[in-house]
């Protein structure tokens, strides 16, 4: 038997049901820790294919699939899917569009639950041509709220320990089919911020009389722009104030302002060089303008970083199934995934799904896809787990 073109021929006869899958999953979105339909679909889904073991729910509303080959092993490999969705209300008019007012799967989780379900559907169907064990990991509340921590917590790396895993996100970064994979920083650390200024209000026709907390707000949201002057040209980082609070009058200065955004960094000592100097200069504005500060500093999720030997594996399925392979390419977002590459040998996979420019962005009120594309996420996902067990074995 040829593994690759059987891989295929099962992906093509099971999409159909993936696109029903992330179709329903559309409708009925749910955001971090609250996907409670979202589990009870996915768990009915993979007991219906009769895997080894389906533990729901875990760490709240994820699931975690098991399937043994012929001779189960005593290490895993993993496959990882996020499912929650996000707090945006969807402008578009396909006929799957949300049901649910002010939610939306605008970051393509939906279809990320229904490839590792399509990958739980394929090796199942070729359980009998590979030993070891795959996990299917269902995680909530990705979008910032501590999925995979949770998950982790509540044992999906153990009985059986997970010695490898790969996890894949649906990508307008890369053309439609193609898949970008890369060893070593594919996406950054992600930390949040808040300034807390407090100053003397009074009217603003006497402002002589006033500690502006606005006029601090403003200096330490410019002395942050100039923190790129400390660090080198190839030093990649982002720095954004994305929200001003202060005041509600017109003639009203007000007593206190809050500010705050997100610090995006790939190395760690440059992390550190520009929290330091945010401390600096808001200790600056506050010596020149008489207010008090309060920063706080809240870390997020650490770099999501390829092992090189899981990102040459993931490459190798690919070519197996004759998808096109590019460079994944950096970018200053984020994932909870890299919480598992901590732990385990892990890499994280973009799969494209740009048709033209006119291709909503993720997390855009009109994002949607092609979703023929998720049998090709399901077979590559397969073939990754596969390629990895033979190695193993």
């Amino acid at each position: 038997m040829n593994i690759n073109q059987e891989i295929q021929k099962i992906a093509k006869t099971i999409s159909p049901q993936l696109i029903a899958v992330r179709r329903d999953l559309h409708q009925h979105p749910e955001i971090g820790f609250q996907e409670h339909r979202t589990c009870r679909q996915i768990t009915q889904r993979l007991r219906r294919e009769k895997l080894d073991e389906v533990r729901a729910p875990v760490a709240k509303t994820g699931v975690i699939g098991i399937l043994h080959g012929q001779t189960p092993g005593a290490r895993a490999v993993a496959l990882r899917a996020d499912i929650d969705a996000l707090p945006i209300s969807e402008a578009s008019t396909v006929a799957y569009k949300s049901r649910r007012a002010g939610l939306m799967h605008a970051c393509g989780h939906d279809g990320h639950s229904a490839m590792v379900l399509g990958a739980a559907m394929i090796l199942k169907r070729l359980q009998a041509h590979f030993r070891g064990t795959v996990k299917f990991l269902f995680q909530p509340a990705e979008e910032g709220q501590g999925g995979a921590e949770a998950m982790i917590r509540a044992g999906a790396l153990r009985n059986p320990p997970v010695a490898a895993m790969f996890g894949m996100h649906v990508s307008t970064r890369q053309p439609y089919g193609a898949v970008g994979i890369s060893a070593g920083p594919i996406m950054a650390a992600a930390d949040r911020f808040r300034v807390r200024i407090a100053g003397r209000g009074g009217h603003g026709a006497h402002p002589e009389a006033c500690r502006d907390p606005l006029q601090a707000a403003h200096q330490i949201y410019q002395g942050f722009q100039t923190i790129t002057r400390n660090l080198k040209g190839y030093d990649t980082h982002v720095i954004s104030v994305c929200f001003l609070h202060g005041g509600t009058a017109y003639n009203i200065i007000p007593d206190t302002v809050e500010m705050g955004g997100t610090l995006r960094t790939l190395q760690a000592a440059v992390r550190q060089t520009i929290l330091r100097r945010m401390r600096r200069i808001i200790k600056g504005v506050e010596v020149a303008y008489g207010v008090r500060c309060e920063f706080t500093h809240l870390p997020g999720y650490p770099v999501t970083s390829n092992h090189a030997a899981m990102a040459t594996l993931a490459r190798a399925a690919a070519k197996d199934l004759q998808i096109p392979v590019r460079d994944f390419g950096l970018t200053m977002g984020a994932e909870d995934f890299s919480l598992y590459q901590k732990l385990v040998p892990a890499a994280y996979i973009d799969l494209g799904i740009r048709k033209d420019a006119r291709q909503p962005a993720l997390h855009n009120n009109r994002f949607d896809f092609d979703d023929r594309i998720l049998a090709v996420g399901a077979a590559l996902l397969a073939r990754c787990a596969l390629r990895y067990l033979a190695k193993s074995k």
